[in-house]
């Protein structure tokens, strides 16, 4: 009856690019055999565990709902960029797995698995520098080879964010990243590196993502009207697919970054 009500929706090979199932790798199913997991998620965790890699990624694993973590985004973006099949799962943070903890002390995320290999990354660059390696077609380039433009932009929003209410002193250093950002893409866009978009894309467009959202809402700033290199170099990452396949809610990114208000 699920694969039925699945097929309706997507086909099976689009099943493993899609959230699928809560189980926890297959060394921690016997370790949470008690846990309710179901048998319909540890048959289709059986049917993929030859195919692709296993995601994990913030957010709610009682409601399937991705969280807010820009460099999970920036996994996810890569993995469906490529068109690697994979299947998506989550850490709440409030309640990190054990085994989460052995394979990455740090527990952070996102952790991936090369099913083909065993093996993990639990560090998004590497993660996303080995997909070009393996899967060199459609070529993104390495994340070491991105323009400089834009890489102070996220520092530069979380000290805004991070700074007392009332303090306006650190817009302004975030305005100059922007036109530095602004000016690279007017000269080389739509994309950092020109008409096709590239691993750095990747990287930064979740952080300015998450720039634009939580300071228009927290502190009433928006990318100035004319940096519209900016505004099209956006408009066009959150009109491809793969964004549209690995979005999050506005609320979701919003509740992430609250707790952090003028916590510097």
């Amino acid at each position: 009856m699920f694969l039925q009500q699945i097929s309706s929706r997507t086909s099976c090979a689009e099943l493993w690019c899609r959230p699928a199932c809560l189980c926890p790798p297959f060394s921690a199913i016997d370790r949470r055999s008690a846990s309710g997991t179901s048998r319909r998620c540890r048959t289709l965790r059986t049917m993929a565990v030859q195919l692709g890699y296993e995601a994990w990624v913030k957010g709610d694993p009682k409601t399937e709902t991705l969280g807010d973590c820009p460099f999970c985004h920036r996994a996810l973006l890569t993995l469906e960029e490529k068109h690697a099949k994979y299947t998506q799962d989550y850490v709440d943070f409030a309640e990190k797995p054990e085994w989460l903890l052995k394979i990455n002390p740090e527990g952070s995320v996102p952790v991936v698995k090369d099913r083909e290999t065993e093996e993990w990354f639990v560090d998004s660059a590497k993660f996303v520098d080995y997909l070009e390696d393996k899967h060199p077609e459609p070529a993104l380039g390495k994340s070491t080879d991105a323009p400089d433009a834009g890489s102070k932009v996220f520092p530069a929003f979380v000290a805004i964010i991070k700074s007392p209410e009332g303090d306006n002193s650190k817009i302004e250093p975030l305005k100059e990243e922007l036109k530095v950002l602004n000016s690279h893409l007017e000269s080389h866009g739509p994309y950092l590196k020109g008409k096709d978009i590239s691993a750095g894309d990747l990287a930064l467009a979740p952080k300015l993502h998450h720039m634009q959202v939580a300071l228009k809402a927290f502190k009433g700033f928006d990318i100035p009207q004319d940096m519209k290199a900016v505004h099209v170099y956006l408009d066009n990452i959150r009109s491809r697919s793969s964004w549209q396949n690995t979005s999050y809610s506005d609320d979701v990114l919003l509740s992430g970054w609250k707790p952090k208000l003028g916590s510097g």
